[in-house]
C-alpha cells in the first residue's frame, strides 16, 4: 500500500490536534486515545475497520496511561496514529503492530520532554513582560510560540515517519526470519497484560475493585454485551456520585 503526502500530512495534523488545546481541549481526551487514533488513521488510509481494530489493540497497552508532573512513560497518540499507519501500510497484524507501537511511543516521549523543556523558556519570557506591564504580550506568549513549537514537534515527525517509515518497515520485514516475526507476535500478545496491570494498579482499592469484578462477571459468565455493561457502569457511577453529594449537603446543613 502506498501512502501519499496528503495522507501523511492529515495524520500529522490529527496527531498535533491530539496534544493541542484547540476544540475546547477535546483533543487530549478524544483524539489522543489510540482507539480513536487508529480509526481516524484508518479512515484517512481507506481502511477504517482495520484501523479501529489495530488502534483498539494498541489502546489496551495504554489503559493505565497517566501523565503527571511532566512525567510520561510513552506517547499513546504517536503510537496510535503512526503505529496504526505503519501497520496498515505494511500489512502487519494487530500483535506485530502492538510490538512496534511501544518503541514508537517511547521515542516520541523524547519529543514531549523537548517540548516541555523549551516551553520553560516561554514562561521566563512571559515573566519579563509581566514586569513591564505588557499583558498583551503575555497572552501572545502563552498561545502563539508554544503552538508553533508543538506543531513543529508533532506534525513534522509524525508526517515524516508515516511517509518514509513504511519503506524501512518493509525492508526490515523482508530480512527478518519467520522466527523473529514470531517473537514480535509473542511480545505483542503479552503487551495487553501490561496495560491491564497498569489499569488495575490505578483502580486497585476497596471501592473501585468490586465494580471491576462485577463487570468481569457480567461479561464472562452472563455474556452481556460490553456496551450494556458500560451503560450500567455509568448509571451506577452517576447514582453513587448523586448519593455522596446528597450526604455531603446534608452533613453541611447539619453543621450549619
Amino acid at each position: 500500500m502506498h501512502v501519499t503526502i496528503l495522507q501523511a500530512s492529515l495524520i500529522g495534523i490529527f496527531y498535533y490536534l491530539s496534544w493541542s488545546p484547540w476544540l475546547m481541549y477535546s483533543g487530549f481526551f478524544t483524539f489522543n486515545r489510540p482507539l480513536l487514533a487508529g480509526f481516524i488513521t484508518g479512515i484517512i488510509l481507506g481502511k477504517p475497520l482495520e484501523g479501529a481494530m489495530i488502534g483498539a489493540a494498541i489502546n489496551v497497552i495504554y489503559l493505565g496511561f497517566i501523565s503527571a508532573g511532566g512525567a510520561q512513560i510513552g506517547d499513546p497518540a504517536f503510537a496510535g496514529y503512526v503505529g496504526t499507519a505503519l501497520a496498515l501500510i505494511s500489512n502487519l497484524d494487530a500483535k506485530t503492530a502492538m510490538a512496534i507501537s511501544v518503541p514508537l511511543g517511547t521515542v516520541a516521549s523524547i519529543l514531549w520532554i523537548g517540548k516541555m523543556t523549551v516551553n520553560s523558556f516561554f514562561v521566563h519570557w512571559a515573566d519579563k513582560e509581566v514586569e513591564k506591564g505588557n499583558l498583551n504580550a503575555v497572552a501572545f506568549i502563552n498561545v502563539v510560540p508554544p503552538q508553533i513549537l508543538l506543531f513543529a514537534l508533532s506534525f513534522i515527525p509524525a508526517a515524516l515517519v508515516v511517509y518514509y517509515g513504511p519503506t524501512a518497515v518493509s525492508g526490515l520485514l523482508s530480512v527478518m526470519s519467520p522466527h523473529v516475526l514470531h517473537v514480535f507476535n509473542v511480545v505483542g500478545g503479552t503487551l495487553p497484560a501490561l496495560g491491564i496491570a497498569m489499569n488495575l494498579k490505578l483502580i486497585g482499592n476497596s471501592f473501585t475493585l468490586p465494580f471491576f469484578f462485577l463487570g468481569t462477571i457480567l461479561s464472562v459468565y452472563f455474556k452481556i454485551d460490553i456496551v450494556v455493561i458500560a451503560i450500567i457502569g455509568t448509571i451506577l457511577a452517576l447514582t453513587i456520585v448523586r448519593i455522596k453529594g446528597s450526604n455531603g449537603d446534608g452533613a453541611n446543613s447539619n453543621l450549619a
